[in-house]
């Protein structure tokens, strides 16, 4: 329970020096007496005001401060005059008292947004609770309403309205954020601003892809070391049905891949779309059939003294190299298809 005796020096001595700041601006601009009309007035528990009084005003409880004491957060902070913004209308204590209060409300607007700026560059120092409190608590919502949009009880969401309970997760903060417009990074990191400051109204504009054409399935690749060639001997621009793919190259086939050499970059009942007239550059994916029958789809490494270097994605398969005269055709691979894209004749 708090203490409820009126504000004196001898009571305030051992708290925090942002609280007997906090005590003195609310006796002289609100009229208060006892830390109970305090918490009454911010809408806070007998415990979060003794927390202060211990280890001092949470930044969330500052700004709070600031808009229904009347007194600047930067003050509260730091002691650096002026003690009011502008716009306060403090009590009248003492003729000293009420001359002192007139002249620190003589701060200007542009001065009360540098106060405020002051106190959200250390939003890193808060809690993500103190800054739920500092951006959800003035909105009017009710502890159910943030619970049933973050997901949370509403106990939680109570706890976070004081600024207390649990950090947020990176979903439940999402969620605040499409529904109240508070930055998710800037609720979970303390970075950037607390409102979204980008908006995303991007026109449509899709890119039209041309060159669409029925590309011939003329055998199969085996994607294991030991390859082999089912060629199907279907005539010149006819095979066992067809790819639907975009392709500039009018000697374009495609192949089904069996194995798992290339996992998880091609699986097992894939087509792969085969180029023969494109140049090959290392890392592009290859369609290599040696002189004795092997045909396997690999990775192109590099050429050098007369061999061509490969090697599969899958690490259990070793790199393997061929010899310029071990190689009937080496073709670059355009593109891989999901078995869904074959269609018959």
């Amino acid at each position: 329970m708090l203490n409820n005796k009126v504000f004196k020096c001898e009571n305030i001595r051992t708290m925090h020096d942002t609280m007997i700041r906090l005590y003195e601006a609310a006796r002289l601009l609100c009229g208060l007496k006892t830390p109970t009309e305090v918490a009454r007035l911010l809408n806070l528990s007998p415990q979060v005001v003794n927390n202060w009084e211990r280890r001092g005003i949470s930044k969330a409880g500052m700004l709070d401060a600031q808009e229904k004491v009347g007194c600047s957060a930067v003050w509260l902070m730091t002691g650096q005059p002026p003690m009011t913004v502008e716009g306060n209308h403090g009590t009248t204590a003492s003729n000293s008292s009420n001359s002192e209060q007139k002249g620190d409300e003589i701060a200007s607007s542009a001065a009360t947004e540098r106060s405020t700026m002051a106190v959200e560059t250390d939003a890193a120092r808060m809690s993500a609770p103190q800054r739920v409190r500092a951006a959800l608590h003035n909105k009017g919502l009710t502890a159910a309403e943030i619970a049933s949009v973050a997901g949370v009880g509403v106990d939680t969401a109570s706890k976070w309205l004081e600024g207390e309970g649990p950090e947020l997760t990176l979903p439940q903060a999402v969620a605040l954020q499409n529904t109240y417009g508070v930055n998710s990074v800037w609720l979970t990191k303390g970075k950037g601003e607390p409102g979204i400051a980008i908006q995303f109204a991007d026109e449509y504009r899709p890119i039209t892809i041309t060159n669409w054409r029925a590309i011939p399935v003329v055998g199969r690749a085996q994607l294991g070391d030991n390859g082999h060639w089912a060629d199907l001997e279907y005539p010149v621009g006819h095979g066992d049905g067809y790819v639907d793919f975009p392709s500039k190259d009018p000697d374009a086939y495609a192949l089904k891949c069996e194995g798992d050499s290339m996992r998880p970059r091609i699986k097992a009942g894939e087509f792969v779309i085969i180029e023969p007239n494109q140049p090959i550059e290392p890392g592009d994916e290859v369609l290599v059939k040696s002189k004795d029958g092997r045909v396997m789809v690999k990775e192109f490494l590099y050429k050098r003294g007369g061999r061509t270097h490969l090697i599969s994605v899958n690490d259990a398969h070793k790199p393997m190299a061929f010899s310029d005269d071990e190689i009937e055709k080496i073709h670059f691979v355009r593109a891989i298809c999901r078995p869904s894209t074959w269609r018959p004749e």
